[in-house]
């Protein structure tokens, strides 16, 4: 019986095998690991870092820094650029309009505050906080006025709901720029009672001017009857006069002085 000889040239070829897996999963893993590892943060922004799910207090500043790898540390990135949030909001005035507005405002979030807004409210701070809370003070601060003061006093009732939305914002950690109202909107029949008394206000306005024209005109005429006598307009005539009798005289009179 003939005996079997041990492949020796196999059994290396699996063992190199095995040492060139080894090494590319040691290379994979440590690609992932310093992967992992890395986070760039943008210009005018601030990252988070939180240790499954806890805020550990360390803000990442723009550029490269190293975390925990593996998911150990996740980073919650936050623009405290100024940034712009407008809302089409709608509310009732004072005298029970309805009335809706394109809303603007520009806020940032402060530099100091990010990880406690992280941990009190989260990235959805926009949804959570801000636009409920323009669309409240807007509600707010219409309410005091009636529809035809909205439009002759939108700025005092902008800086009126800027004030108070600062206020609302302040504790969160954020500042707010600027706040805009525009285009106010209201129902369809106000709208068209505004624009016919808009229409009789000029008609008023118009027949009030033809009227004080006409008065005007009477007491020119009047003064001029009075100051035009006879002896006024035969001085005028003589005045304008070229020295020249008419080519025919009959029995008449120039200037009220007898011809024959």
């Amino acid at each position: 019986m003939a005996k079997q000889v041990p492949n020796i040239r196999g059994g290396s070829l699996n063992l190199n095998n095995k040492k060139v897996y080894l090494v590319g999963f040691l290379i994979l893993f440590i690609i992932i690991t310093i992967a992992s590892s890395i986070r760039v943060i943008g210009t005018g922004s601030v990252g988070v870092v939180t240790q499954f799910g806890r805020v550990t207090g360390r803000e990442l500043p723009e550029g490269l820094s190293v975390v925990a790898p593996w998911g150990i540390n996740n980073v919650a990135v936050y623009d405290i650029k100024v940034q712009k949030e407008q809302v089409t909001s709608t509310a009732a005035s004072k005298d029970l309009q309805d009335v809706s507005s394109q809303v603007v405002l520009n806020y940032n979030v402060e530099r100091d505050s990010v990880s406690k807004l992280h941990q009190n409210i989260g990235t959805t701070y926009v949804d959570k906080i801000i636009n409920p809370a323009i669309n409240e003070v807007f509600k707010a601060a219409s309410a005091e006025y009636t529809a035809s003061e909205l439009i002759t006093k939108r700025s005092d009732l902008k800086n009126v709901a800027q004030k108070t939305l600062t206020q609302r914002l302040s504790p969160y950690g954020i500042d707010v720029s600027q706040l805009s109202i525009v285009n106010f909107k209201f129902s369809d029949n106000f709208s068209k009672a505004i624009e016919e008394k808009q229409v009789a206000q000029q008609n008023a306005e118009r027949a009030k001017f033809n009227l004080e024209a006409a008065r005007t005109d009477a007491q020119a005429q009047k003064a001029q009857s009075l100051t035009l006598t006879a002896n006024y307009l035969q001085k005028q005539a003589i005045e304008k006069w070229d020295g020249k009798l008419p080519t025919y005289l009959g029995s008449g009179t120039v200037f009220n002085i007898p011809l024959k």
